[in-house]
């Protein structure tokens, strides 16, 4: 191409899962040269189906939460999301079995949800339910402005105005668990209300009180299921990429990340040898895995056996290794030969030892002896899951991570017969599925009131911890990734660049800002703002401009300021318990002075007699009583100016003027876009000159 043809910047991404394909297509929409390298034959990682005979199963997530994240992916990438993806709204949410035979239906219909709490914790519960999700909603709406769109580079970054002063308000230093002992009453409401944090890969005793906001955004915001499955989000993430460009290798393993010495990337090492060079290169495997498979230092080891290779940061990538890590888990995935009515799209099963269950996969990093697990049926909400008249389940057993048994081995740990701790290592899987298979459908009999389930399985696939960590290279099969604690989030958590590396990044489920789908499309915003910062380039506009179905230009839908009397009315609502607080500490300290005959002694000693009017009128005025009095009219005036160009209309409606500046922008984006196309053609022009020369 001829040198005044500009050319695209390059980006290789290693890994298509969600972070994976969500980063590629936002590179290839700001302009660049994108190219995916996936180890496994299909896209979307933990996203992927399994099909068999008519059946289809979510490998991973089969549940859609935070849609505003989804919705602001699709926009930024100048498009909708329901024009990609058919959404199946799931009603009830969930259907929680409890051991003693009862059970709770989860709802986003809050009349529906307020007397459902009210059957269990009687009076006032609805009114409980309500401050509980207030809270939540606290939570959901700083995590979506300071946490999902925000980088924490440095320990200095947690220390920005607008984290400290809502940080407390955030509750990160107590627990889920504590959050719902806060507000509900009843055990059985506590645990209804705190299993959430299975979808972080943590205990609720644990997970810290913020992710109150998967519970608001399951009521609030609903639960989704994608229709086809919830690989069809990934897959049209990879549509939307290949249409600006972007070029996925699947059953492609990349061996290495190549840099110069300089500490700067320059490439990809496929397993097969090949290299490959791009300008920046993003990481969407498995951040642990990576630091201690991908980057070698030059010339050390450079596609020899892991033994053999000299990690660039060998602290770090240890470091890394030990964090702790969420559960992994046994999951079952069974075609049926007929329907079970009594289960709906998402069911719970709770352990009656609902802590112990817990402390046995975190604390005691084994396999639970009596396990909560989730029941999932595509079927039920989307009917082309499974042949008519039959039903795709996939059962979720959580279970602990893999740990080391031997220098080279890794196992779990389990429990035997009449033990209350773990004191056994296995590595038996046949023996440990069995075991869950088993205990799973004796609960499933004995709560759903069903008989021969095992009988109606026709087919079933598993994944273990072993095979969680072989096929997607989960460190210790951990399906989460890095624990989100306090200690691991924030500013303690890797972000989307490499620590010394440039340009190399990270996004997924160990990176800023933390694991699951909609939070890996949030890191995937977070990483593409920085490369393009690095690079000088600027944002699409779509990032700054989404797309709405709203017409603000109608007078109807514009956005009215809050009136003053309004805000004086919250000022003074919000003002009031301090005011109630002053007015008894006052006459408390009054009520105290008048029995004793002399003030409490924290009150300094005064002497009040020199608080005279006079006193007072020397403090306030000048002496002068001219100058007094202009001081006064010129204060005068500007309060009510003040007041009039507040209170009074403007003189052009808000609608107009925004009508107006939505036209000029409309206007200039035309321009731009126009000389954008006129520059591509003639560096198109350019370089078919140059081929048409040197044929001649």
């Amino acid at each position: 191409m001829a040198d005044t043809a500009r050319r695209r910047a390059t980006a290789i991404v290693i890994g298509a899962g969600v972070g994976g394909t969500a980063t590629a297509a936002r590179l290839a929409h700001a302009g660049f040269d994108v190219e995916v390298y996936e180890k496994n034959e299909m896209s979307g990682g933990r996203c992927s189906l399994i099909h068999h005979e008519g059946y289809r199963f979510d490998q991973g997530p089969s549940l859609l939460l935070l849609p505003p994240l989804f919705h602001q992916l699709y926009n930024d990438l100048g498009t909708k999301l329901e024009d990609h993806v058919d959404l199946i709204q799931c009603d009830p949410n969930y259907v929680i079995h409890y051991h003693d035979g009862e059970k709770v239906t989860l709802s986003s219909d809050r009349a529906q949800l307020g007397a459902e709490v009210e059957e269990w914790e009687g009076k006032g519960g609805s009114a409980r339910l309500e401050g509980f999700l207030r809270e939540a909603g606290i939570h959901a709406q700083l995590s979506y402005e300071h946490v999902l769109g925000q980088p924490f580079p440095n320990l200095l970054s947690m220390l920005r105005p607008d984290v400290l002063i809502n940080l407390l308000k955030l509750h990160p230093f107590g627990s889920l668990w504590g959050r719902c002992a806060r507000y509900f009453r009843t055990e059985r409401m506590r645990r209804a209300f705190s299993f959430g944090s299975m979808y972080l890969g943590s205990s609720p005793f644990d997970a810290p009180g913020t992710y109150t906001l998967l519970q608001w955004t399951e009521t609030c915001e609903g639960i989704w299921y994608p229709k086809g499955g919830f690989h069809s989000v990934v897959q049209s993430l990879v549509d939307i990429s290949q249409q600006f460009g972007a070029r996925y290798h699947f059953s492609t393993p990349v061996s290495s990340v190549t840099h110069d010495s300089r500490g700067r990337v320059t490439g990809v090492r496929l397993e097969n040898g090949d290299v490959r060079e791009a300008d920046v290169v993003v990481v969407n495997a498995d951040l642990v895995w990576a630091h201690n498979n991908l980057f070698e230092k030059i010339g050390k080891g450079i596609g020899q056996d892991k033994e053999k290779k000299q990690l660039l940061d060998p602290n770090l990538a240890k470091r890394l290794n030990d964090k702790p890590h969420s559960c992994s888990s046994i999951s079952f995935y069974w075609a049926l030969d007929s329907t079970i009515p009594s289960l709906n799209a998402h069911n719970i099963f709770l352990a009656e030892d609902y802590k112990g269950s817990f402390d046995d996969i975190f604390k005691r990093k084994g396999m639970p002896r009596e396990p909560s697990f989730y029941v999932n049926v595509p079927s039920r909400v989307d009917p082309t899951a499974a042949p008519a008249g039959k039903d795709a389940i996939v059962v979720l057993v959580p279970v602990g991570h893999l740990h080391n048994i031997t220098k080279d081995q890794q196992g779990l740990r389990t429990f035997s017969e009449g033990s209350n701790v773990p004191d056994q290592d296995t590595q038996d899987w046949p023996a440990l599925v069995d075991r869950a298979r088993k205990q799973v459908i004796e609960v499933m009999e004995a709560r759903l009131g069903v008989k021969g389930l095992k009988e109606k399985i026709i087919w079933e696939g598993v994944n273990t911890p072993q095979t969680w960590k072989d096929k997607f290279n989960l460190t210790h099969g951990s399906i989460l990734g890095i624990t989100h604690d306090f200690f691991n989030v924030l500013s303690f958590r890797q972000q989307a660049r490499h620590p010394s590396l440039k340009d190399a990044y990270f996004v997924g489920a160990s990176a800023h800002p933390g694991t699951g789908v909609p939070i890996a499309i949030a890191g995937s915003r977070l990483c593409t703002q920085a490369i393009l910062s690095d690079l000088s380039m600027p944002l699409p506009h779509t990032y700054t401009h989404p797309l709405s179905s709203i017409n603000r230009s109608n007078p109807l839908n514009t956005l009215q300021p809050s009136s003053i009397l309004y805000t004086l009315e919250n000022v003074s609502i919000n003002s009031l318990p301090y005011i109630i607080g002053s007015f008894i500490t006052i006459c408390g300290c009054i009520a105290y002075t008048l029995y004793y005959k002399s003030p409490p002694s924290f009150i300094p000693q005064r002497n009040i007699d020199r608080f005279t009017r006079s006193y007072l009128r020397s403090i306030l005025t000048t002496g002068d009583k001219e100058i007094d009095l202009i001081v006064l009219i010129v204060l005068t005036m500007v309060s009510v100016l003040f007041l009039a160009f507040r209170l009074v209309p403007p003189g052009e409606p808000q609608w107009m003027m925004d009508a107006r500046e939505n036209a000029r922008h409309n206007e200039n984006m035309k321009k731009e876009k126009m000389k954008y196309m006129e520059k591509q053609l003639q560096a198109q022009q350019e370089w078919l000159d140059s081929q048409s020369k040197q044929k001649n």
